[in-house]
């Protein structure tokens, strides 16, 4: 059985991880690196994630990419390019992706007509994902399975972020402004829709017609200025933030995707976290479960979580039908091939 062709989409946080995670993969060849920064281009991908060399050259050449006909592209770049995701299905190649992306609704009826066309037109599939969006989604709802009546399913991600050393995420949701400023709850609902698109997976995981999708959010002020080594954040600017994507039937909420996400311990109110995701079940039986990273925060490793869900998920997508897929449309993704022994 020859080896499934993957080409890794930028080498930031989470495409490290993924890089060495592919390179270690049995059934997965590394053939070819994008890369955003031209200081990058001509590098060699392993030296820029920290290993070994490969023999392999980052390149922001696209159509050289493609030219190496890979069977799958790790898409992760912070944000989703509509234009490039287009060319990458329609050529044939699969997407797995961390980009905010699960169903592609945000983007509207068009742009998501583009690509179920460019999916039919190269027979390829996309699937995004992640930790959270995406595999914490999912864990709620195999955990579902165990009742007889859902009232209403939560799931919480609730850490101190200040590991997850990318300045650019937290500034796009709004981290680092004045806790007062009105653009701030708009623009934390632009930057993150993929949460959006993790509430409608659920909904249509367990059959709920859904009336609406309710944003709020909720802010933290830093108390003093802090330095994180990689953003500063000024006194009395976002240092926190609690939002909630509420899916409602009749005016209840029966779906609840919420964050909490702290940068630093110097704020107010400084809300305890729970260092990982809870899963809540209110039905017949309640459940709760909680899905959490040992070790502590200074080993926190949200890439690695990130990254992992769409590496392991690679060979179903390969074998899938094509068409922008859900987590609920796969068979169950496993850590297959991580087993020390």
């Amino acid at each position: 059985m020859s080896k499934i062709k993957v080409v890794q989409w930028t080498t930031g946080v989470v495409g490290k991880p993924s890089v060495r995670a592919i390179v270690a993969h049995p059934l997965m060849e590394l053939v070819g690196c994008y890369c955003h920064a031209t200081d990058k281009v001509g590098q060699d991908v392993g030296t820029l994630c920290g290993m070994e060399p490969l023999g392999i050259k980052a390149t922001n050449d696209i159509d050289a990419l493609l030219t190496l006909k890979p069977d799958c592209v790790c898409y992760m770049p912070q944000f989703p390019n509509i234009d490039e995701m287009e060319k990458i299905l329609a050529s044939g190649c699969d997407i797995v992706s961390t980009a905010y992306f699960m169903t592609g609704t945000q983007f509207g009826k068009d742009e998501v007509a583009r690509l179920r066309a460019a999916t039919i037109k190269g027979g390829s599939s996309i699937y995004g994902g992640g930790v959270n969006p995406g595999h914490a989604n999912i864990f709620a709802l195999v955990a579902s399975a165990g009742c007889s009546r859902i009232d209403k399913i939560s799931v919480l991600e609730s850490v101190d972020a200040t590991p997850y050393e990318s300045a650019g995420t937290w500034e796009a949701i709004g981290f680092g402004l004045r806790v007062d400023d009105p653009a701030a709850p708009p623009l934390a609902e632009r930057a993150m829709p993929s949460f959006k698109e993790a509430v409608e997976m659920m909904a249509n995981a367990l059959k709920i017609e859904v009336d609406e999708i309710r944003f709020d959010v909720e802010y933290a002020a830093a108390t003093e200025d802090v330095d994180l080594g990689y953003m500063k954040i000024g006194k009395g600017c976002i240092s926190g933030l609690r939002c909630c994507w509420s899916a409602r039937v009749k005016g209840k909420a029966v779906i609840e995707l919420k964050v909490a996400w702290k940068l630093g311990t110097k704020l107010e109110p400084n809300w305890p976290v729970e260092e990982g995701w809870l899963i809540e079940i209110e039905g017949v039986p309640n459940i709760r479960c909680k899905y959490q990273q040992t070790g502590g925060t200074r080993d926190f490793d949200p890439a690695t979580l990130t990254a992992m869900p769409m590496i392991h998920a690679i060979p179903h997508v390969f074998a899938a039908a094509p068409g922008i897929i859900t987590a609920d449309q796969l068979p169950m993704v496993t850590g297959a091939y991580c087993v020390n022994v």
